[in-house]
């Protein structure tokens, strides 16, 4: 009775924290939709063109520190709620965050240098950008041996979100809706790889520590 008990509250907190981070991934989403689409603020994220706009460093920087913002408030809210119980170092807290806040604007300083050495800049530049959000997720794990493991698992995740984008946007033809589907979409699917990514390193740990 009592491992019964303590399954179902095992799979209560786990479907606490999915919840947590897509609400919390979604919520930072439409923040990052909106305030790129207010008038006002379009001198300081974007460089108007002729025909289109340039974004600025102002925009990339935004990128990677609302999505931390949208992680953070999960990540704090579960701990608080315990639905999170395996620690995590302040160092390794603190690495990863790191990483995340800097993967778009370090990729925007670095993509002059990525044209000239191999080109195909629209192919590299997301990947690698990618790839930084896998470090992040190792990092929270302290190992980084995990790293494979980590790429294909927010691959999968950034595929779904691509799909369910382009239902959003086959669903809601209209060209100024695109970003606030884009972005809370990504968001809450690249939250929910985070989410998913705790539960699953915390169950592992639990495993090997009653061994």
């Amino acid at each position: 009775m009592n491992q019964s008990r303590a399954n179902t509250n095992s799979i209560g907190a786990d479907f606490g924290v999915l919840g947590c981070f897509l609400v919390f991934g979604a919520l930072s989403g439409l923040l990052l939709a909106f305030l790129v689409t207010r008038p006002s603020l379009q001198s300081f994220f974007f460089i108007k063109a002729d025909k289109f706009l340039i974004a600025r460093y102002s925009y990339w920087c935004s990128l990677s520190l609302i999505q931390l913002l949208g992680l953070s408030g999960a990540y704090a809210l579960c701990v608080a709620g315990r639905l999170l119980v395996q620690g995590i170092s302040q160092v390794r807290l603190l690495s990863a965050a790191l990483v995340i806040a800097s993967a778009t604007p370090l990729l925007y300083l670095l993509t002059p240098l990525i044209n000239a050495l191999i080109g195909l800049n629209f192919v590299v530049a997301p990947l690698a950008y990618l790839l930084l959000l896998s470090c992040a997720l190792c990092l929270f794990s302290g190992n980084l041996k995990l790293l494979p493991v980590a790429l294909v698992w927010i691959l999968l995740f950034t595929a779904a979100g691509f799909g369910f984008v382009y239902i959003g946007v086959r669903i809601d033809e209209r060209s100024e809706s695109y970003e606030f589907i884009q972005w809370p979409v990504l968001y809450a699917m690249w939250a929910l790889a985070f989410g998913n990514w705790f539960i699953w390193r915390q169950r592992q740990n639990l495993k090997q520590s009653v061994r």
